[in-house]
Order: C-alpha cells, then sequence, then structure tokens
C-alpha cells in the first residue's frame, strides 16, 4: 500500500502528492499516463539533477479534483517495474 506521511495536508495545494522510488528512467509520459488513470491532473513534474540534467527519482503531481488523493494514496503503485512511495506533498516546485 502507498505511504501516507502526515496527517493532513496542511501548506500544500491540495490534490498535490509526492511520488518518490521512480526508476531512474521513468519518463514525464509514463509518469503522467499512470496516474491520469485516477484523474486529470493539472501539474507534474520529475526532479532532475541541476549539474547533470538526469531525473533524481522523484516528482511531484497535482489532480484537478483533490478527492482523488485518498484513493491515489491507498494503493500500491508500480511505475517502470519499481514500486513507488507515495505521500502528501509538502514543498513547492
Amino acid at each position: 500500500m502507498g505511504s501516507r506521511t502526515g496527517s493532513d495536508n496542511d501548506g500544500a495545494s491540495p490534490g498535490k502528492i509526492f511520488i518518490g522510488g521512480l526508476a531512474k528512467d521513468t519518463t514525464l509520459e509514463t509518469f503522467t499516463k499512470y496516474f491520469e488513470k485516477y484523474g486529470e491532473i493539472t501539474n507534474f513534474v520529475i526532479m532532475k539533477d541541476w549539474h547533470t540534467g538526469r531525473p533524481r527519482g522523484f516528482g511531484f503531481l497535482t489532480f484537478a479534483d483533490p478527492s482523488v488523493v485518498d484513493t491515489v494514496m491507498q494503493e500500491d503503485h508500480v511505475i517502470n517495474g519499481k514500486q513507488v512511495s507515495l505521500s502528501f506533498d509538502h514543498f513547492v516546485f
């Protein structure tokens, strides 16, 4: 099951989650295609190393409908053969 940190979504945009443990070869297309089955995505990013430009293995996305997040957080997620972890976003991008 996806892990959930914190007890609420204070300080974060509604519908915004952190996805960690992404395979280094995960593309934005793969990332968004996987999660759009849950609902419309309004914003997304896979973070990259400033120096090398390579993916850092985590990203953020925001669903248009914040109520989708509870469903997403309760399920296990495997993207590109790697289990990822989810938490409410506590960072700004």
